[in-house]
């Protein structure tokens, strides 16, 4: 789980000169339940790349265009007590 950090400190750190911080669609919704940011390095060109837009502060994607087509990696943050997001990626993945 990411620190939540209101001034956004990651940016402006050494963290950021060699990282793009990506928060989820609807950080900026309710920063208070953030449960996954993803790191993309720099020297990825932001050309090739693009967060995919998914509603849920627990699941974020990025897809990531080459020569070799497309690729999407998801992160996501799965409480052990219910499989609400397993079913949530189900539904978002067969759309």
């Amino acid at each position: 789980e990411p620190y939540l950090n209101p001034v956004k400190l990651a940016n402006v750190s050494n963290l950021g000169r060699f990282w793009d911080v990506i928060y989820p669609t609807n950080n900026h919704n309710s920063p208070d339940r953030t449960q996954t940011i993803m790191l993309v390095n720099k020297r990825l060109s932001k050309n090739k790349w693009h967060a995919i837009k998914i509603n849920s502060s627990s699941v974020m994607a990025i897809e990531i265009l080459g020569d070799f087509g497309k690729v999407r990696i998801s992160h996501v943050y799965n409480l052990c007590d219910h499989n609400n997001i397993i079913h949530f990626m189900e539904r978002h993945m067969n759309t």
